[in-house]
């Protein structure tokens, strides 16, 4: 992407964000039926993206029996790490559901360790002490000292399953999907193709759990509406579509950025979230909410960059230690050419 569609796709991802949490705050406290909304608002991007890949205004992957069962996995986790933050915005707050997804990379780094037997540098273990203490802070009960009991409310609890979810779901796909190798065996799999996929497999796994268990009150509830539910399915839609729109630009961008400006932008997409919180929504922010924010995401940010610094010195010794087998297998004498200086 150039710069000026850079920088429509970066407003377009900050602005489709925070209108969605509103919106999708404002459903969950009309009508709380957190898995349905979940299933509508994947399901909407499935009206989306089939229109686009059959007219050709985006060109689908080629998709077979092999690829849907990579997807599914991811799938399973992206689905239910959906539904867990629409559940857990419904029983809390949208500020408070931010600051605990703070903890994705220290969720990310547990990850990497349990499945991966990877252990990065003391320097970039460190900035998890701003997340974790700036988490607990903003989570601490006013007056009350180390009373840190809304850390085990449901709203907390599903906002850390839905982070554990995405995080799995994030490193299988770069681990599977999202690789040279697959890019090569599926043309068109670029990153937009692949959310989108994952989109329509998400909805399409949720959707007898969602009307399982909420399928008939819901239905009952917007019946029994003035105007028949259609003001809330009219909202409904909008809700998905935003939420869609977001995560397909977050795509774009995060695809197109480098990892410092990445983690940058990751920064401020939480800071404009809790500014749409605040002045939509009207969630009250104490000064000890805002400062245990602020020092959370600016762990964050530290963690982005200190594991940026980690991963290009881990390259540039790998580079040199290659290069130096190289070097060593060149001035190594062949056996014909000890046999003619002897």
């Amino acid at each position: 992407m150039g710069t000026a569609e850079t920088a429509v796709a970066v407003v377009a991802w900050y602005g489709f964000n925070g209108i969605f949490n509103v919106a999708n705050k404002r459903l969950l406290n009309d009508l709380s039926y957190p898995w349905l909304i979940s299933w509508v608002q994947l399901a909407t991007g499935i009206a989306l993206v089939l229109p686009m890949w059959l007219l050709g205004v985006r060109k689908c992957p080629p998709v077979d029996r092999s690829l849907l069962l990579k997807f599914v996995p991811v799938a399973v986790l992206h689905a239910s790490g959906h539904a867990l933050q629409v559940a857990g915005i419904g029983a809390g707050s949208v500020y408070f559901g931010t600051v605990i997804k703070a903890t994705e990379p220290l969720i990310g780094a547990v990850l990497a360790y349990v499945l991966q037997g990877k252990v990065a540098p003391w320097y970039v273990n460190i900035t998890f002490a701003p997340i974790i203490g700036g988490v607990a802070y903003a989570a601490a009960k006013p007056g009350a000292g180390t009373d840190l009991s809304d850390l085990a409310s449901f709203a907390a609890l599903a906002a850390l399953g839905s982070t554990v979810f995405f995080a799995i779901a994030k490193l299988l796909l770069t681990k599977h999907i999202m690789t040279a190798d697959m890019k090569a065996q599926y043309p068109g799999l670029d990153a937009v193709n692949v959310y989108s996929i994952l989109t329509c497999c998400s909805a399409a796994l949720l959707l007898l759990p969602s009307f399982a268990v909420e399928g008939v009150a819901a239905w009952s509830t917007l019946h029994a509406a003035e105007d028949g539910g259609k003001d809330f399915s009219l909202r409904l839609l909008l809700c998905g579509l935003y939420y869609y729109a977001y995560n397909e630009c977050g795509f774009r961008v995060l695809d197109a950025f480098g990892a410092v400006s990445a983690a940058v932008a990751n920064a401020a997409k939480r800071v404009v979230i809790l500014i749409f919180a605040v002045h939509f929504l009207g969630e009250k922010a104490s000064t000890q909410k805002l400062v245990g924010a602020a020092i959370a995401i600016g762990g964050v940010t530290g963690y982005s960059l200190a594991k940026l610094y980690a991963d290009k010195a881990a390259k540039a010794k790998k580079e040199g230690a290659d290069n130096k087998g190289v070097s060593a297998v060149c001035s190594t004498p062949s056996t014909t050419d000890k046999v003619k200086a002897s």
